[in-house]
C-alpha cells in the first residue's frame, strides 16, 4: 500500500490565490511524505523547495517530488493522508475566511482534492483522501519510528484539535489515545507567549532555548511557577494569560544588547521559563509512567524539539529508553499521518521493522552536473582537484577553515545530521563568534552542535541514562568537564551540548569524514550546524549551497566528490550576471516619497527597504524575468558601487535569485526553480 502524508494550508500559491493572506502560523510547516507497507521512502518540506522559510502553502512541489521517489505513478497511490481532522480544519479555515473577508464556498475536502488534482495535472478521487487527528499523526510518526514494542507516548505541542498535550499507549505497531490536556494550559503557547514578550519573532522558541542557559532560573522561578499547578488526578492547571503582567513587573519586555543589565534580565527570565517547562513535563511523565508502568517513552510535537527538555527527560532514569523524533514539528506529521492510516488499515500485517533515518530527503544530482553548475560561476568560484575529499575536507578544517558540506540525500527535519552542513573545528572558542556573525549571521550567543563518532562518545560526553536516540541531534548532554576547554566551539555556557553521535552504519559519509579529521588532530568530534544563513531554509540543492557560499564567509565548498573555492571578487561578478526576483519575494509598495526608495515584502517576516532609484524601476518592471545585472548598472553610472552592493545585499537575504552569465540554457539555476529535479524527476517552473 502507497500512501501520501501532507501537511500545510490551503493555499496553492503565496500570491493570486484565494487564501494568499492566512498568517504564517496557520497550519505552517509545509511537508510531504510517502510509504509504502509503513516504511518511510521520502520525506521533504516544502521549504526546502519553494526556498521559503516555515511555508503553509499547500505542498504541491513536495507531493510531486515523493510521487517521483517513489517511481509510481500518482494513480497508483492509495490514500492521501492529512494532519488534521476534517470537521477541525472545516471550521478553522471558515474562520479565518471571515476575519480576511473571503467567501470560502467548498469544504476543506474539495479544496485539498482540487490542489492535488492541480498538482498534478490529473483528477483524483476525493475517498483517497483521509483526514488524521493532529496529535495522533505526531504519536504515530514517533512510536513507529522507534521500533519499541510498547511505549507510552507524549505528544506536547502548541495546539492539535483541541487538546495540547495527549498521551498514547503504544503496543506492537497500533497507537491508543490514553488521555488529552486542554488548549487551555498549552506548554507550546506558553512558550510561544514568552518567545514574543521576550521580543523575538514567530518561530524562534529555539532562541529562547539557548537564551535560558546564560540566566539564573531562581532568580523569577518563583513568580513564573505560581502559575502552574499540577493535581493530584493528573492533570494541571497553567494561567498563560498571566505571564505578560509577570514579564511587565520584572522588567523584561523587547529587546536588549548582551552584556547589559536589561539582557541579563531577559536571559534569567527565559531561564525561568524554561524551567516552568520542563518541571510539567516531567510531572505529566511522572504521573503516567507510575500509572501505565511503561518503561519505554516516544516524544513528538513541537515542544518536543526542546531539546534541553529532553535531555532532562532522558536523565530521570525512569524510563530505560527514550525516543524523540527529529522531525518533531508539524512537517514530521506529514509523515505521521501516513504511517497512521497504514497502521490502521493493516494490524494484522507484519512489517519488517528497520531503524528510522532521516536521511529521507531529495539526494544531489551526479558530479558532472554539479562541476558543470560550479564551473558557471567562472570568476567568483572554482573547482579545486583533490583525490579524496574527505581528506580535503578534514585537512581544511584542521587548518582551522570553515567549510559547507553537501552529500547525498537530505535530512528530513530541522536538524542537519551531516548532509547538509556547515562544518567547522570544535576546539577554538572563536569559531562560535565567527560562525555565528560572519556566517551564519545570527545572534553571537547561539550556540552550536558537536558531531562525535560513536566509539568515541564516552570520552567527551556524560551518557544519558534512558538510551536516547543520540544520532539525530535532539538531546542535551553533559561535556565532560575536563573536555570542555578541548571543546570550546561547541560547549554552551552551562557546560552542555546539542550532541549528535554519528555511526559508521547510519551515515558512512559523514563517519569518514570525522575519522579522517581524529586522525589528523586526535580529536573526534566536527562542530556541525545547518548549511543555510539566517534567511533561508537548509541548502537543498547545488544551486542553494553556491548561493550559502559565495554570500557568506565559508571558506571552502564541498558537494559530494567535488571541492570548490573562491576565486574573485563578487563585486565583478555580480555586473556579468542575470537577476530576477524569486518566487519568496515581491514589490508590495512603489512610492513617490523623495521618488527613491520602495518595500520588499517575503514570508513569512523579512523586509528590506531599497535606496536605489535604478534598481526599484528594475524590480517593478523587469522583477519577475531575468534580465541582465550590466543593464541596470549602464543606466545607473552615478551610484554604480551602492547598486552591486544593494544587488548582493538583496542576493544574500534571498529576496533575488542571481544567474552567472556563463549558464547555458539555464543549467546554473537551481534545480527545482528550472524544473530539473533529482533522478530525472521535472518540476514545473512556477507553482501555479
Amino acid at each position: 500500500m502507497l500512501i501520501v502524508g501532507f501537511s500545510g494550508g490551503p493555499r496553492y500559491s503565496e500570491i493570486n490565490d484565494d487564501f494568499s493572506q492566512l498568517p504564517p502560523l496557520f497550519f505552517h510547516n509545509a511537508a510531504a511524505a510517502i510509504i509504502k507497507h509503513r516504511l518511510p521512502l521520502f520525506a521533504v518540506e516544502e521549504e526546502r523547495l519553494s526556498r521559503q522559510k516555515h511555508t503553509n502553502r499547500f505542498p504541491a512541489l513536495a507531493m510531486r517530488a515523493s510521487i517521483d521517489a517513489a517511481g509510481c505513478s500518482i494513480h497508483e497511490i492509495d490514500k492521501f493522508a492529512f494532519f488534521f481532522s476534517e470537521s477541525y480544519f472545516d471550521s478553522e479555515l471558515a474562520k479565518e475566511a471571515a476575519i480576511l473577508g473571503i467567501e470560502k464556498r467548498t469544504g476543506v475536502r474539495d479544496i485539498l482534492m482540487k490542489n492535488i488534482s492541480r498538482a498534478f495535472g490529473v483528477d483524483i478521487d476525493r475517498q483517497k483522501l483521509e483526514f488524521v487527528r493532529h496529535h495522533h499523526a505526531h504519536a504515530a510518526a514517533t512510536y513507529l519510528a522507534s521500533t519499541f514494542p510498547e511505549a507510552l507516548v507524549l505528544v506536547v505541542d502548541g495546539e492539535g484539535e483541541r487538546e495540547s498535550l495527549s498521551i498514547f499507549r503504544g503496543n506492537h505497531g497500533v497507537i491508543d489515545e490514553i488521555y488529552s490536556y486542554p488548549v487551555r494550559g498549552s506548554l507550546g503557547y506558553f512558550y510561544r507567549y514568552a518567545t514574543q514578550l521576550l521580543g523575538f519573532s514567530m518561530f524562534d522558541e529555539y532562541k529562547v532555548m539557548g537564551l535560558a542557559p546564560y540566566g539564573r532560573p531562581d532568580r523569577y522561578f518563583g513568580p513564573v511557577s505560581k502559575l502552574y499547578m499540577f493535581n493530584p488526578d493528573g492533570s494541571y492547571d497553567l494561567d498563560i494569560i498571566r505571564l505578560g503582567d509577570i514579564a511587565y513587573s520584572l522588567g523584561v519586555l523587547g529587546r536588549a544588547e548582551p552584556g547589559t543589565r536589561e539582557w541579563q534580565r531577559k536571559a534569567d527570565f527565559a531561564a525561568a521559563i524554561q524551567k516552568l517547562l520542563e518541571v510539567v513535563v516531567i510531572d505529566v511523565l511522572s504521573w503516567w509512567q507510575a500509572k501505565l508502568e511503561l518503561k519505554n517513552v516516544c516524544l513528538a510535537g513541537g515542544v518536543a524539539q526542546n531539546c534541553v527538555m529532553n535531555g532532562l527527560i532522558a536523565g530521570m532514569n525512569i524510563f530505560e529508553n527514550i525516543f524523540v523524533h527529529p522531525a518533531s514539528h508539524d512537517g514530521g506529521a506529514a509523515l505521521g499521518a501516513a504511517l497512521y492510516i497504514a497502521s490502521q488499515q493493516q494490524k494484522e500485517e507484519k512489517t519488517t521493522v528497520v531503524p528510522y533515518s532521516p536521511l529521507l530527503g531529495p539526494k544531489l544530482p551526479e558530479n558532472d552536473a554539479i562541476r558543470r553548475e560550479i564551473e558557471s560561476w567562472t570568476g567568483g568560484m572554482s573547482i579545486v582537484k583533490c583525490d579524496d575529499v574527505f581528506e580535503a575536507a578534514a585537512d581544511k578544517i584542521a587548518q582551522g577553515k570553515i567549510v559547507g558540506w553537501a552529500r547525498g540525500r537530505s535530512e528530513f527535519g530541522p536538524r542537519a545530521l551531516g548532509n547538509r552542513s556547515i562544518l567547522g573545528d570544535p576546539r577554538p572558542q572563536e569559531n562560535w563568534q565567527r560562525i555565528n556573525l560572519a556566517i551564519k549571521q545570527r545572534e553571537s550567543f547561539r550556540p552550536f552542535a558537536p558531531a562525535v563518532l560513536a566509539e568515541d562518545f564516552d570520552d567527551y560526553f556524560i551518557p544519558l541514562p534512558s538510551n536516547p536516540n543520540m544520532e539525530h541531534m535532539v538531546f542535551v548532554a553533559k561535556v565532560r568537564e575536563e573536555k570542555r576547554t578541548e571543546l570550546g566551539a561547541v560547549t554552551h555556557v552551562n557546560g552542555t551540548a546539542r550532541v549528535q553521535v554519528v555511526t559508521r552504519t547510519a551515515n558512512p559519509g559523514f563517519w569518514r569524514l570525522i575519522s579522517s579529521f581524529k586522525g589528523k588532530t586526535g580529536c573526534p568530534v566536527l562542530l556541525n550546524t545547518s548549511f543555510n544563513n539566517r534567511y533561508e531554509p537548509i541548502a537543498q540543492d547545488v544551486a542553494d549551497a553556491i548561493r550559502t557560499f559565495l554570500t557568506t564567509d565559508l571558506d571552502y565548498l564541498f558537494v559530494e566528490d567535488n571541492m570548490a573555492a573562491k576565486t574573485g571578487s563578487l563585486s565583478s561578478l555580480i555586473p556579468t550576471c542575470s537577476l530576477k526576483l524569486t518566487d519568496a519575494a515581491w514589490v508590495e509598495e512603489i512610492t513617490a516619497v523623495k521618488q527613491q526608495w520602495a518595500v520588499l515584502r517575503r514570508a513569512p517576516s523579512y523586509s528590506r527597504q531599497l535606496n536605489s532609484l535604478h534598481l526599484i524601476r528594475y524590480l517593478s518592471e523587469f522583477g519577475g524575468r531575468f534580465s541582465q545585472v550590466a543593464d541596470l548598472i549602464d543606466s545607473a553610472a552615478d551610484d554604480r558601487d551602492e547598486l552591486i552592493d544593494e544587488v548582493f545585499l538583496l542576493w544574500r537575504e534571498r529576496f533575488i535569485e542571481l544567474r552567472p552569465k556563463t549558464s547555458h540554457a539555464g543549467e546554473a539555476e537551481s534545480s527545482y526553480a528550472s524544473g530539473e529535479g533529482f533522478d530525472g524527476f521535472r518540476l514545473p517552473t512556477s507553482s501555479a
